[in-house]
């Protein structure tokens, strides 16, 4: 990565969050990771980036297994559809496709600036990436 490039990265970050995208298949969709719900946690996974992986499904959100370890922080047992989190036991990066209670507790990191609804058409091994994304 030139020293341009970066430059331009570095430019989209602000105090409060941080946009970065999710690409499954052929679908993008942006995010925002704020850094005021899990400050640790979301420099860890920014620091992490590029994150690829297959997805997986369970009980209304669709997951990315990672390396990221980090242990709860701030932790919530609901969200809404369109959040993102982090499940510490697992290292998952999770994105909430309907309202709903996981039963553990999680760490909340953010929200999809898109359609949380387009998430419902992936399948189980869909690769994912996680990234940043020049402006």
């Amino acid at each position: 990565m030139s020293v341009l490039q970066r430059d331009r990265i570095l430019e989209g970050r602000t105090v409060s969050y941080q946009r970065i995208v999710l690409k499954v298949g052929g679908t993008v969709i942006p995010l925002r990771l704020k850094r005021h719900l899990a400050p640790r946690t979301v420099r860890i996974i920014l620091q992490s980036l590029p994150i690829h992986g297959n997805a997986h499904q369970a009980g209304g959100m669709v997951y990315i297994n990672t390396e990221i370890d980090s242990g709860l922080e701030r932790g919530r047992g609901a969200f809404r559809a369109g959040e993102i989190s982090f499940l510490p036991g697992q290292q998952c990066v999770c994105f909430f496709v309907r309202d709903g209670s996981p039963g553990k507790p999680m760490t909340p990191i953010g929200v999809m600036d898109g359609d949380a609804a387009v998430l419902q058409t992936v399948k189980p091994g869909d690769v994912m990436e996680i990234y940043e994304e020049a402006p």
